[in-house]
């Protein structure tokens, strides 16, 4: 009986990491879980799977998976409901629902890591199904046929940052063979990514210092020996870490020969580069954009990079967590963020202090690896786009979830754990199978043209309600703009064609569009409404001024940034058109 116990409990265990090794596998394949519907894809099939392993008429029931509750679970399921609160007052509420997902998946690979947290033998089997996984993005990167963005390695990911920082963290963790680091080192140049380099080799250096320290440490004080033992130990570490340098000295010849844009990008260092101005730029406008909303969590906030923009950029992403979580879930996420990672500070601090926690050079290794790739992540996303990446999420939180021995307090019912995963498996599985369940508001934009003459008020609700579900609808701003104005409703409509211009206040033909459509207004109602009449035409003669004042105060940085802010100068239909709007202003006489 005990025998087959113990058997039963090692295949659980052994299907357990393969599991995890499959689902960061599949992450990894689809672009790194970067894409929307790759998410819900993901969501789905990983809901799925949770229900069956707890079926009410289970044939086994994994409980240890999301035991116990703590700090860590606080944060992570908090940042679910947050990411809901944010919903209330939306820049694009179907953002909510997925950032919503996005942080409830990453406590489901949380809640995993500490389920092999409690064996050493599970712990070690997953860091090498993760070794594994590292070489074959690493070797999908050198393909010839795989593209390379910019002439850099990008692999399963298409973005070569986040290839570098995936590499990175694997290889912090010391892979077992020599020559995987060493080909998993020159594929971490091989991205020519300045951070993932540059972060690499700070966090490396100083996992190697603390390496050394605790080795001095576990050698016995009073023996006579230990200062023979300790040069011996730092030998070995100095050859070891010189054979590491020349194979990477070889690895970075071969590059500067085969990939001169990876050296290139590689070595262009310094705070005067392009790539780190944009970046404080977006940290900047990403500041203003959570002041403006007051802190409080909005559904797709980031998504209003343009309403405050000094120059023209566009970004997929504020390229920092950051700032991602201070306008998606507000100053409330922030400071659970804060606390959180305060927390764990301390107890990793009092964990080191403690004599009966790591009795083992070994133990100590083990941790100090954990937490230097879990460093690395960290560092990295504070000045990139690392989270937006699912299956790095998911790296860092399943790390996290393993470094401890976590014994179960509290524990959360099969039941509800399967009624939760079966609605977000509905959910993700209608989404995925009809994307167009989470785009209702193209629907009311449809019902909104339609009703345009047949019932212009209904137009203008289903135009307002499309709105308020996606405030980045440039084309549904016009439309309503257009309608507020040929109804007469002269301030509605004015007010509705500035608001499209903060969203689209480096596009000239947005600014014709608005002058050709308040000029004609202030037409039409010179004689219902000659003074708002007289205001329509004072807007359409300051519109070349205002271009023009984009550019005037630009500092030296912001134009090296946008070259071609010397041809952003008014056009000649825009300065005909201001020209014909003074001088009706000066010919019109008021009633």
């Amino acid at each position: 009986m005990i025998g087959t116990s113990l058997q039963q409990d090692s295949r659980a265990r052994s299907n357990t990491e393969r599991l995890l090794a499959l689902f960061l596998g599949a992450a990894l394949c689809i672009h790194g879980l970067y894409y929307p519907r790759e998410w819900y894809l993901f969501g789905f099939v990983l809901s799925a799977f949770i229900m069956a392993v707890h079926l009410p008429i289970g044939f086994h029931k994994s409980r240890n998976l999301y035991t116990p509750i703590g700090v860590t679970d606080g944060l992570l399921l908090g940042m679910v409901l947050v990411s809901f609160l944010g919903i209330l007052e939306p820049v694009k509420l179907t953002d909510g629902f997925l950032e919503a997902l996005q942080w409830g998946i990453f406590w489901v690979f949380y809640r995993w890591g500490v389920s092999i947290s409690f064996n050493e033998r599970a712990k070690s089997s997953s860091m090498r199904y993760l070794e594994w996984l590292a070489v074959a993005v690493a070797v999908i990167g050198w393909l010839p046929w795989v593209s390379k963005v910019g002439g850099r390695l990008s692999s399963v990911f298409g973005y070569s940052n986040a290839a570098a920082v995936f590499l990175g963290a694997v290889l912090l963790l010391s892979p077992s063979k020599k020559m995987v680091k060493i080909f998993l080192g020159i594929s971490l140049l091989g991205t020519g990514s300045r951070a993932g380099v540059g972060f690499f080799i700070i966090v490396f250096a100083g996992q190697y210092v603390l390496m050394v320290v605790s080795q001095q440490r576990i050698l016995p004080r009073h023996s006579l020996k230990s200062g023979r033992r300790l040069g011996r130990i730092l030998r070995s570490q100095y050859l070891k870490g010189f054979l590491g340098l020349a194979m990477g000295s070889i690895g970075g010849i071969i590059l500067f020969i085969h990939y001169p844009s990876a050296w290139d990008n590689l070595t262009d260092w310094g705070f005067s580069s392009s790539s780190w101005q944009e970046r404080l730029f977006y940290f900047k406008d990403g500041l203003k954009l959570a002041w403006e909303s007051w802190g409080l969590p909005q559904a797709g906030g980031w998504r209003a990079f343009p309403t405050v923009q000094s120059y023209p950029y566009w970004t997929a992403d504020p390229h920092s967590s950051i700032i991602h979580i201070l306008l998606n879930q507000g100053i409330i996420g922030l400071i659970g963020m804060g606390i959180w990672s305060g927390q764990t500070l301390i107890q990793e601090r009092k964990i080191w202090g403690s004599q009966g926690y790591l009795k083992t050079h070994e133990e100590r290794k083990a941790r100090l690896r954990l937490n230097s790739a879990l460093l690395y992540l960290a560092l990295h996303s504070l000045v990139d786009a690392d989270f937006s990446f699912g299956s790095l999420g998911i790296l860092f939180w399943l790390l996290y979830g393993s470094r401890g021995r976590w014994y179960p307090k509290h524990k959360l019912g099969s039941m509800g754990v399967f009624g939760l995963s079966a609605l977000i498996c509905l959910f993700c599985g209608c989404v995925f199978y009809n994307p167009k369940l989470l785009e209702q508001e193209q629907v009311w934009n449809t019902q909104a043209v339609q009703l345009t003459k047949a019932n212009p008020d209904i137009s203008e609700k289903l135009w307002l309600k499309s709105l308020r579900w996606d405030q980045t609808q440039v084309r549904t701003k016009r439309e309503l703009a257009e309608h507020f104005l040929r109804k007469g409703d002269l301030d509605s409509g004015l007010n509705a064609a500035q608001d499209l211009l903060r969203w689209k206040g480096f596009d000239l033909e947005t600014y014709e569009w608005a002058q050709s459509v308040i000029l004609e207004a202030a037409e039409e109602n010179w004689k219902k409404n000659p003074q708002m009449a007289m205001e329509l035409y004072h807007w359409v003669e300051d519109v070349p001024e205002v271009i023009e004042g984009r550019t005037a105060n630009l500092t030296k940085q912001q134009q090296k940034l946008w070259p071609g802010h010397t041809d952003f100068l008014p056009s000649q239909h825009i300065r005909f058109l201001a020209e014909y709007a003074r001088q009706r202003q000066l010919t019109q006489r008021l009633p």
